[in-house]
């Protein structure tokens, strides 16, 4: 029944008039389908037709998978569009940044991030650094040197990630930065709102 045709629910309307020699059904016959009174019938079911589509559709826009009409409802259920996300976007844009929205809320380790992140199309692995620490570390292994509270950072690597450089005698000063790493920092804005609360994400680009 999630798209049904007058065609399908004829026979069903059809059971619902009396029977008798009036209606077509004498001694309990079946209606033709070939008779009047079954094409009046198809007019008074053709309207179910389409209510009954029309309800799997909205049934559908429950979950993420069947998002059309109701997209505008979701996005303010979860606050998009964001300040992440600057200018036009298309539907597929929108859908997309709703479904990483979506699954975003349950992100709490290293992989989760990565999987947030090639929603949006990037490639990422994550470092933690783990601070030297004496009578623990080992001289040589894996911990280095620096300040504790470098611990509450952890270091995001974006792969194939193109970077422009200000370059002498070709860019210009007060209009081009130093240095440009483009959509990754709408992918760095999302990562940050997301961190824990006591961590920072910093990105390094491969």
């Amino acid at each position: 029944m999630s798209n049904p045709s007058a065609e399908d629910l004829l026979g069903a309307a059809l059971a619902m008039w009396p029977t008798g020699p009036a209606f077509g059904s004498p001694d309990g016959e079946a209606v033709s389908l070939d008779s009047r009174l079954a094409a009046f019938t198809r007019v008074l079911v053709s309207p179910f037709a389409l209510v009954y589509a029309r309800l799997w559709a909205l049934a559908r826009e429950a979950t993420l998978s069947g998002i059309d009409d109701l997209l505008p409802e979701w996005e303010v259920e979860y606050g998009l569009p964001d300040n992440c996300v600057t200018g036009e976007t298309s539907a597929a844009e929108r859908l997309r940044a709703l479904e990483a929205k979506v699954n975003s809320q349950q992100v709490s380790t290293p992989q989760d991030f990565i999987t947030l992140a090639a929603r949006y199309g990037f490639t990422i692995t994550i470092e933690e650094p783990a601070i030297f620490e004496c009578g623990f570390s080992v001289c040589g292994g894996e911990h280095v040197v620096g300040d504790p509270r470098q611990e509450t950072y952890w270091i995001v690597r974006v792969s194939d990630l193109a970077i422009d450089f200000f370059t002498a005698g070709f860019s210009q000063c007060g209009l081009d930065p130093l240095f440009d790493i483009g959509d990754a920092d709408r992918l760095m804005c999302v990562l940050r709102r997301v961190a824990p609360a006591w961590t920072t994400p910093i990105l390094i680009a491969d």
